[in-house]
């Protein structure tokens, strides 16, 4: 049996999620480095990014400690989806994803000094259009900056933008929950 769950993200979104589900946890994240080899498929990278946060934590806790790194990406067409840069960039990525589905992919890796398993979590959400007015409206209000694909499922746009979701919810938020209590329960 662990000790400690340690949640290796500064996502609020994660934290309010493993709260829900009842963890106890602490919060220890490192500012690691968001890339990855040129080769890396899309649908892959969120793993490959959740494992290096992992890894970053695993180092500094208890033996019987267990870390949870996460991470989020949209796709479009091929085209991957991070945090934007900046309200033009939102703007710019909400505007590409309005009228569309596209995937969102969430990697995650838990690990002990002794054991690691690691997942993605696939979920499609389509959108329906929205004007640009009602797009610059979302980001001056909600600042989407931390977030994968510029939005947040659980404000505004998903209440008016999102016809569909294909998959788990709260993926979208940023962390498969279901998945990640089913796998610490068989850590």
């Amino acid at each position: 049996m662990y000790n400690k769950i340690i949640l290796a993200s500064k996502s609020p979104r994660r934290s309010e999620l493993m709260l829900m589900a009842g963890f106890e946890f602490k919060v220890r994240s490192k500012d690691v480095p968001e890339d990855h080899p040129a080769e890396t498929k899309a649908e892959d990278i969120p793993l490959f990014l959740a494992k290096k946060k992992a890894l970053a934590v695993l180092s500094e806790v208890d033996e019987n400690d267990v870390v949870i790194g996460a991470d989020t990406i949209v796709i479009l067409d091929g085209n991957i989806y991070e945090k934007p840069v900046d309200r033009e960039d939102a703007i710019r990525m909400i505007s590409e994803l309005c009228g569309h589905t596209h995937t969102v992919v969430t990697g995650v890796y838990i690990a002990s000094k002794t054991k690691e398993v690691g997942f993605s979590e696939t979920t499609r959400v389509t959108f329906n259009k929205l004007t640009q007015e009602e797009i610059a409206h979302y980001v001056d209000k909600f600042k989407p900056y931390d977030k994968a694909g510029a939005y947040a499922c659980q404000e505004w746009i998903g209440a008016v933008a999102i016809r569909k979701f294909d998959g788990d919810y709260y993926n979208v938020v940023g962390l498969p929950i279901n998945r990640v209590y089913q796998e610490l329960r068989e850590f």
